[in-house]
């Protein structure tokens, strides 16, 4: 073996082992509702990770071909060792390390496939497509994180945080400031005058919006959303000096038994909803994937110069003969 391939084959396993304990250790809930800061990072680092371990693969083509195939799963199995240690989950281990080595598999024959169907050596054609597909296999082991993760929170009555909760419900509670404000502008513009002190103005608001709420509750099962009136602290709301409200506090509040009401109705749907859960975590980071890939478009071909000039690969011309069609 010469001393470029066992650079290579330590390389890929240097970078196995740590991909391995990177995935183990990503908590998708936790980058979601912000329990762990570290996940963003981990992720970032996940995606750095796949493109490097997709360049080792490609150069790994132009050396000697032989007793590849079993490093390639020696790299699986490293991979599948350091998430096992991480994550400690068997059944997750065992789907990821294969889908790992799909990955190096895919990567390999690709990267020989393309590299003959070009004249000139070009990474932004041979190479992109490679890293662009690579990251399918990325996008899969996080749809299996987030079906493994998501099940065990369902389970635990947890997978609904009150941090979860407010994120989703921000752009809500702003349209319904707007929707209560205009209400009660129109209601009682006129019964605010402009000599009306700020606490008259205060206690007349607040009367008026507990009646709003009591009116809303006028229903066969006499709730909100599937609240009682007095489960609702109306009198967290702001009342500005100018007559608008804000209900944030009152559903901050909320936060806990809404997230408890979440989890009960997700509860009864426990089969189904750890697929729907990783769709959506795949629907939310695919966007994501898109500057990244404009990223690399320009790092990989910094990566090959560099690669080029210090001699550890070389291009050399070679004549082929191609068949010819003839009338």
């Amino acid at each position: 073996m010469s001393h470029k391939k066992l650079a290579l084959f330590i390389a890929l396993s240097l970078l196995s082992i740590v991909s391995g304990a990177v995935f183990g250790l990503i908590d998708l809930f936790g980058f979601i509702d912000g329990r762990h800061a570290l996940s963003l990072t981990l992720l970032i680092v996940s995606v750095l990770l796949i493109y490097l371990i997709t360049i080792v693969v490609f150069i790994l083509n132009f050396a000697e071909r032989k007793r590849t195939w079993p490093f390639f799963a020696v790299a699986a199995l490293l991979f599948s060792t350091t998430f096992f240690l991480m994550s400690l989950t068997f059944q997750l281990t065992i789907a990821s390390g294969m889908i790992f080595l799909a990955f190096l598999y895919y990567a390999y024959v690709n990267s020989a496939h393309r590299s003959h169907l070009f004249i000139a050596f070009s990474p932004k054609e041979i190479f992109f497509p490679i890293i662009k597909t690579s990251f399918v296999y990325l996008m899969v082991i996080l749809a299996l994180l987030a079906y493994t993760q998501s099940r065990q929170l369902i389970s635990q009555h947890s997978l609904v945080s009150p941090v979860m909760v407010k994120i989703i419900s921000r752009p809500m509670v702003l349209t319904l400031n707007k929707q209560i404000n205009s209400q009660l502008q129109s209601e009682l513009g006129s019964q605010l005058p402009s000599q009306m002190s700020a606490g008259e103005k205060d206690r007349l608001i607040r009367s008026v919006l507990k009646q709003s709420v009591e009116a809303m509750a006028q229903n066969e099962e006499g709730r909100i959303y599937g609240f009682k009136p007095e489960e609702i602290p109306i009198e967290n709301a702001i009342v500005y000096d100018s007559g608008e409200i804000d209900l944030t506090p009152v559903i901050d509040g909320m936060l806990p038994q809404i997230a408890i009401r979440l989890n009960d109705e997700i509860q009864r749907y426990a089969v189904f909803a750890p697929f729907v859960v990783a769709f959506i975590v795949i629907l939310v980071i695919q966007p994501f994937i898109y500057p990244i890939e404009l990223i690399e478009a320009l790092l990989t071909l910094v990566i090959f110069k560099v690669i080029l000039r210090s001699g550890f690969i070389k291009l050399t011309k070679e004549t082929k003969e191609v068949d010819v069609i003839q009338f």
